[in-house]
């Protein structure tokens, strides 16, 4: 028994098994392949001529599908109007396609259907346009309609009743969004009482009859002041014959338009305050004119910009978004009218962070003028938007055929669409710091605040900047 009981003690025991987990595979990432080398790309051509009476025409094709698009394209717009009578041009374009020819309105949208076609007119502070479209075998008796609306308008005093009723509720609209509050007050900022800071209301609406658009139709639509713009499936040769049977009578003279008005001057940055109680943030805007679309480093500065806030991944918005939760979103612009080239900035912001908000955004600003300059990677990220995309843009006429009509617009550079790709190339990191440092300074910005002003006008009075009160309208009611 000794023995046996020295045996057991001396045996080894028994190692509990532990299940080892199985080796890890070993997974093989292929190296991201090297993009691949640009394709060239040439813009599509663009057959340019003119009708009988001097209206010019730019045609540009598109077979792929039966379809064609005509835009009739007026250099007189809201800056024609007369004083008291703002909104003008824009009630004579609204109404034209209300009654033309032998055809109301009833009859127009009748025919329209009967087509298969579209038919809108438009107007802003830049000029206004009629535009068509149809399918290709439909596009003559469109285009029948199209000059009744163009040279045969009624003017219905009863559409009118109805059309301005509409405006007037629109303007109720817009006096209760914080985000129309907030453009509204910035063009009345930026112009005062002039060009965009003209906007209609109540009374000048209550000044305007059938008789002025007639008379505004008479004075301001002018062949000689037309573009005349076709997309889809014709030619320069098919299209030139049929809009000359149709609109070759029409030989109005070429009408007296207003002067280019002059860019805003630069002033101190101040704050305009609009008063919201009840807005659930602050909807913020800046804005300032800082060069014209022509000069040689628009480009650049549209790639700064592209860099420091104007896409998802720029220094401003993963600062208020990403990192300070300031805000879902807030970006930079550039953009142009008949004033010239302007910067701008917006974003919806906390109430309670208004003013850390504006700090931060002044401090971006200042330092990508010099203390933290553009990187080369934020650069050739900026250039790439430019560049990759823009191929894209011209799958349909509609995008070159618009360009060609903001060339005519604002008198910009023969090469604005063939040379886009060439001049974007070529920014460079130092050109795109250059063009921003120089161009955008926010000491010298109009600065628009819609909010609730108990909560905000502290938060914006902290920064030491100069406030100013205004209604909803633009109208200034106070200032510190």
């Amino acid at each position: 028994m000794m023995l046996l009981s020295l045996v057991l003690a001396c045996a080894p025991k028994p190692v509990a098994v532990v299940d080892a987990p199985p080796p890890a595979p070993v997974v093989y990432v292929p190296p991201a392949p090297s993009p691949l080398p640009a394709r060239p790309f040439a813009v599509p051509a663009v057959a340019e001529g003119r009708l009988k009476n001097g209206a010019r025409v730019a045609v540009v094709e598109n077979h792929e599908a039966p379809l064609v698009s005509v835009t009739l394209s007026f250099a007189a717009g809201g800056l024609s109007d007369p004083p008291g009578k703002t909104g003008l041009a824009a009630a004579t374009l609204d109404l034209m396609n209300e009654g033309a020819g032998k055809r109301d309105a009833v009859g127009i949208s009748a025919e329209l259907r009967r087509l298969g076609a579209s038919l809108g007119t438009s107007s802003g502070s830049d000029g206004s346009s009629l535009s068509a479209s149809c399918l290709r075998d439909k596009l003559e008796p469109t285009l029948d309609l199209l000059a009744d609306v163009l040279l045969r308008p009624t003017f219905p005093d009863k559409d009118w009743a109805r059309i301005k009723q509409l405006w007037i509720d629109d303007l109720s609209a817009a006096r209760a969004s914080p985000s129309r509050i907030a453009d509204r007050v910035m063009s009345r900022v930026l112009f005062g009482d002039g060009y965009r800071g003209r906007r209609y209301d109540e009374a000048s609406l209550a000044k305007i009859g059938v008789k002025d658009m007639k008379a505004w139709h008479k004075a301001n639509l002018s062949p000689a002041q037309t573009l005349v713009l076709v997309g889809g499936d014709i030619t320069l040769a098919e299209v030139v014959p049929l809009l000359d049977e149709r609109l070759g009578g029409w030989k109005t003279p070429a009408a007296r338009l207003p002067s280019r008005p002059a860019s805003p001057p630069p002033v101190a940055t101040t704050v305009h305050l609009v008063d919201k109680p009840d807005a659930p943030q602050s909807v913020i805007r800046a804005a300032a004119y800082v060069a014209r679309p022509g000069d040689p480093d628009w480009m650049a500065l549209s790639v700064a910009n592209t860099a420091i806030g104007g896409q998802f991944a720029s220094r401003i918005n993963l600062n208020l978004r990403e990192k300070q939760g300031f805000t879902y979103g807030a970006r930079t612009s550039l953009g142009y009218d008949l004033a010239g080239g302007s910067w701008g900035f917006s974003s919806n912001i906390r109430t309670d962070a208004t003013g850390p908000a504006l700090v931060e955004l002044f401090k971006e600003l200042r330092e990508a003028r010099g203390e933290r300059p553009l990187a080369d990677k934020e650069v050739d990220e900026g250039r790439g938007a430019a560049v990759n995309g823009y191929a894209l843009r011209f799958e349909t006429p509609d995008y070159l055929l618009g360009q060609v009509d903001t060339m005519w617009t604002y008198e910009l550079p023969a090469d604005w669409v063939s040379g886009y790709l060439d001049r974007a190339r070529a920014v460079t990191t130092a050109a795109a710091q250059a063009a921003f440092a120089t161009r955008v300074d926010p000491d010298k910005l109009a600065l628009v605040v819609v909010g609730s002003a108990a909560a905000v006008r502290p938060q914006v009075e902290a920064l030491g900047l100069p406030v100013v009160l205004h209604d909803v309208d633009g109208n200034v009611i106070g200032e510190r």
